[in-house]
């Protein structure tokens, strides 16, 4: 079976990013971070999968990116004004499938 590399990083990164977040719930004792840190990298794996990661951001940028349009969601600002304004701050097309991947797993109570 043939993997490309760029989904071998992606692997790698939802894999690394999941013991994280489940170790980080052990040792802290809380839930809700192992199910943040599921939810994080289940994020980086959809917008890997669909090419709509940030140009020259890292997954830690990307993820805050996420949670910030969902925040914005959440303060009134409509999915078409959310898109726009995403695909403007980081010069790429994909705004639809980020925001869309950001609702599916940072804000998944969000209701468009």
């Amino acid at each position: 079976m043939f993997t490309s590399p760029i989904r071998t990083r992606a692997i790698a990164a939802v894999f690394s990013l999941t013991i994280a977040g489940l170790g980080a719930g052990v040792i802290g004792g809380g839930t809700a971070l192992a199910d943040d840190g599921i939810a994080e990298a289940a994020f980086l794996q959809e917008i890997g999968i669909n090419n709509a990661t940030l140009p020259g951001k890292s997954s830690a940028e990307m993820i805050a990116a996420g949670y910030a349009s969902c925040a914005d969601l959440a303060g009134g600002v409509s999915v078409l004004d959310e898109t726009s304004s995403i695909e403007q701050l980081y010069q790429f097309d994909q705004g639809t499938l980020f925001l869309s991947a950001a609702t599916t797993n940072l804000c998944p109570g969000f209701a468009g």
